[in-house]
């Protein structure tokens, strides 16, 4: 993507932490609601849920390989506004909410879902990997599966919801569902497709690494100068 053709408002960062997804919800809908009133400018909210499956507004429980390991596990499956099917959300994972108006960046949906890949894929190349669009599903994907989740929300032209990274997330909990509803997908994982298990890999895949490496990422990929983390 190339920098919109008028100056692009401010972009604040704000990070969540680790956080439940319904809180992370109420975060995203008053950042969406300043957006919307014109006191605030974009927002990128980041944050690793505690352990969530989410339903999309096409999702269906088909795609939930084992509803009673979940129960188990004490891990809810909650319904959600957002674009596409199911997946899972927690720990090792870096989830990105962009909170901004699409007119600002002169994006569509479908551009604005392909520019959040595109960050995605640019934080791959910061760790010399390559990924891949997929024609026939939204998201980015490496030789190990898919890595980075999109599903999107737009009302009244200010977008909610977003990217979710895996970055080093539990096996065991993605393994409990079908990603993207569709069980021949796999869940890959930036640690993974890292490989080597030497102290520059797990440092290099230290969380407030991975969220520095991304906020430069989307910075680049929305034409914008890179804010700092708050």
């Amino acid at each position: 993507m190339t920098a919109p053709a008028r100056p692009a408002p401010p972009l604040r960062v704000r990070d969540l932490g680790r956080l439940a997804y319904p809180p992370a919800l109420a975060e995203q809908r008053a950042a969406h609601a300043a957006v919307v009133a014109g006191g605030e400018g974009a927002v990128l909210l980041l944050v690793e849920h505690d352990p969530v499956v989410t339903l999309g507004r096409r999702g269906l429980r088909d795609g939930v390989r084992a509803p009673e390991r979940l129960r188990s596990l004490g891990i809810p499956i909650v319904e959600s506004e957002r674009g596409g099917d199911v997946t899972y959300h927690g720990p090792g994972q870096l989830v990105a909410y962009p909170v901004l108006r699409l007119s600002d960046f002169r994006l569509d949906v479908r551009a604005y879902v392909s520019a959040l890949e595109g960050a995605a894929l640019r934080l791959l190349a910061s760790y010399g990997l390559e990924g891949r669009r997929d024609p026939e599903m939204h998201g980015v994907f490496t030789a190990g599966g898919k890595i980075a989740s999109v599903g999107v929300h737009v009302s009244r032209g200010v977008t909610r919801h977003g990217i979710a990274v895996n970055v080093d997330p539990s096996a065991e909990h993605w393994a409990c569902i079908d990603p993207c509803g569709q069980a021949a997908v796999r869940a890959a994982s930036l640690r993974a497709e890292l490989a080597a298990p030497d102290a520059a890999t797990v440092a290099a895949c230290a969380m407030p690494v991975v969220k520095r490496r991304f906020i430069a990422a989307f910075a680049a990929e929305f034409g914008l100068a890179p804010p700092a983390l708050g």
